[in-house]
């Protein structure tokens, strides 16, 4: 059986058709993967890199006809199967993903851009597997494609997924260091093109700013970065702004990222840093690696966005 991230087994107290008696045999849900998917309407791009996702838990709330309220049966870690002390028919399953803010399994969220995906009529027996999504046959494995919320519900700042058919990126990349590869299939983790910042042993950092300032006037918004990523050196993430208009900018950090030799995706919550410059509505986005066992090497991006809803 999975490894649970939690488990919650819901009890039921008090009766009606669909089940009466005491249930003291489980019934099971399995889930194996959630799988992000371009929509059919309102999809907020058309670009394969947008739908990268690293979604590694997953909130189930049910409701059973008869209640007087949804029942939050817990947040698992995927794979999951979940046990149910119900049997018979579920109204309705809220399947709510879930992401490691920061990278950090501790602050595991509700991804505020993902949409719930609600499943209905869904039926518990005792003692026996409901599998929810999908049967992947080649795998084996059950997945649930899950969606972004629409485009008129995102406001979009950024999206640079280095692909050969634009004219230009959102880096500068007349900075020492830093490349734009745009026809390396075999090395980008979507398309064929990523950034590639190279880090000299003798140097402790590169230091790459976005070549635009945001703004973003709402202090409500929430902003996150998401990218996909790999790297030979530790790797920073910050923003460069001012407190008041006409003062004197400053940078902070958000996170420092680990090597990892394999590619990656990471959600930053960068709204919390912004609220440590009293949310001025001009900020600017920076990444900066560290070199800090002297060895230098190569940090490569692909698919980065900062999103506010």
């Amino acid at each position: 059986m999975s490894v649970f991230f939690a488990i919650v087994v819901v009890f039921f107290a008090g009766s009606c058709k669909k089940f009466d008696g005491d249930i003291t045999t489980p019934a099971f849900l399995h889930l194996d993967s959630l799988v992000v998917q371009q929509q059919g309407v309102g999809a907020p791009s058309t670009d394969a890199g947008w739908y990268t996702s690293d979604i590694d838990a997953v909130q189930l709330v049910a409701y059973f006809q008869g209640d007087g309220a949804e029942t939050n049966l817990g947040t698992f870690q995927l794979p999951c199967e979940v046990p149910v002390l119900r049997e018979g028919t579920v109204d309705y399953l809220r399947v709510v993903p879930v992401v490691k803010q920061n990278g950090i399994a501790l602050t595991r969220i509700e991804y505020p851009y993902y949409a719930d995906t609600t499943l209905r009529n869904l039926t518990l027996v005792a003692n026996q597997t409901t599998y929810i999504g999908t049967l992947d046959g080649s795998t084996g494995r059950h997945y649930l494609p899950i969606y972004y919320k629409p485009l008129s519900l995102i406001d979009q700042l950024v999206f640079e997924p280095f692909e050969p058919l634009a004219t230009t990126i959102a880096f500068d990349t007349s900075i020492a260091g830093v490349e734009w590869i745009d026809n390396d299939p075999d090395n980008a983790f979507t398309g064929s093109g990523y950034l590639k910042i190279t880090t000299p042993a003798d140097d402790y950092n590169v230091l790459l700013p976005l070549k635009d300032p945001l703004t973003v006037s709402d202090p409500t918004k929430i902003i996150y970065l998401e990218m996909d990523y790999r790297t030979d050196v530790h790797l920073r993430i910050g923003i460069n702004s001012a407190y008041t208009s006409g003062g004197t900018a400053s940078t902070a950090w958000a996170i420092t990222l680990y090597p990892r030799s394999q590619w990656g995706k990471i959600y930053i919550n960068l709204g919390k840093l912004w609220a440590q410059f009293n949310h001025y509505p001009e900020f600017r986005l920076l990444i900066s690696t560290l070199n800090t066992d002297g060895k230098g090497g190569e940090t490569l991006i692909d698919n980065l966005k900062i999103i506010t809803i």
